[in-house]
């Protein structure tokens, strides 16, 4: 084995091992997101609204349905619209098409396309939770290192400081990994989303996005460790830098949800993927001259 995965392991298996005997951090991360699902629920549960939007699954069971040629057409324009009224949704229906349709067609083409807000809202709320709970996780994880000065032992062990990054990237990425698996079940759950038929797509969204926001989170972590009010700084810090990868992740989430194909989102998987290798490159780099400052 290369001598640099044994240091990574190494450094992986004395996080896991701390974390796991104390169980302050992880239970700390699951209660605080359990918490922020419940109030979501019951914040937004009560809503009746319906919104209509059109995606490829709608297209597909409405031609199934035997939809006429004319107006799946006219409900391909409607791509990715969402409409809040089904007079508004109806109305650009009929526009598209050039003339109205009969009404057994409109009844089809509703309840094909209707969604609860909560449907519509649940990738948000997803990645909201995440990233609340994981600010918590993050600024706990060099907390702990600081104690009894761990990091300073650490820094005289020769070891490469980019090995000492990935090791604490890759187990705050399991940790949060860890976090979303138990939270999906209950997220599901509570918010009627059906997510046993996409466990492929859905896990690789959400492995590309743990990944991103550890690569970020582990470098900003290290940098406020030491500072007064790092409670504040690390989310005055993360928040704007991680917002492009939050949207890119809540687009491509709610694709997987709908039963889109993530090929169609294109431009959001790429800017994902960017995102993560950019900042886990520049991360890497850059954690000799966190850490030694």
């Amino acid at each position: 084995m290369p001598l640099a995965i044994r240091q990574i392991w190494a450094l992986l298996r004395k996080d896991l091992l701390i974390d796991l005997r104390r169980k302050e951090n992880l239970l700390a991360m699951v209660f605080f997101a359990v918490l922020t699902l419940v109030i979501f629920q019951f914040a937004l549960g009560n809503r009746g609204d319906d919104l209509f939007r059109v995606t490829p699954r709608v297209v597909a069971e409405l031609k199934a349905q035997g939809l006429p040629r004319d107006a799946l057409e006219a409900l391909a324009f409607l791509m990715g619209r969402t409409y809040s009224t089904p007079g508004a949704f109806l109305g650009a229906f009929d526009l598209a098409r050039q003339r109205p349709g009969g009404g057994g067609e409109r009844i089809a083409i509703l309840e094909a396309s209707r969604r609860t807000f909560l449907e519509e809202s649940a990738a948000g709320l997803l990645w909201v939770t995440f990233l609340l709970a994981g600010i918590l996780g993050l600024s706990k994880s060099f907390a702990q290192e600081r104690e009894n000065a761990c990091l300073e032992g650490l820094l005289l062990t020769p070891v490469e400081r980019g090995m000492l990054y990935l090791g604490k990237m890759i187990s705050n990425a399991l940790f949060l990994l860890i976090l979303l698996l138990l939270l999906l079940p209950l997220f599901a759950l509570m918010f009627g989303i059906h997510v046993w038929g996409v466990w492929l797509p859905l896990g690789a969204v959400i492995l590309a996005g743990v990944l991103g926001f550890s690569a970020l989170g582990t470098l900003l972590g290290a940098i406020t460790a030491s500072l007064r009010g790092k409670e504040v700084l690390l989310p005055l810090l993360l928040f704007p830098l991680v917002a492009p990868l939050l949207i890119a992740l809540v687009q491509l989430t709610g694709a997987v949800l709908a039963g889109d194909p993530l090929s169609l989102y294109a431009h959001w998987i790429r800017l994902v993927l960017g995102f993560d290798v950019l900042f886990l490159v520049v991360s890497f780099l850059a954690f000799e001259y966190v850490v030694e400052s």
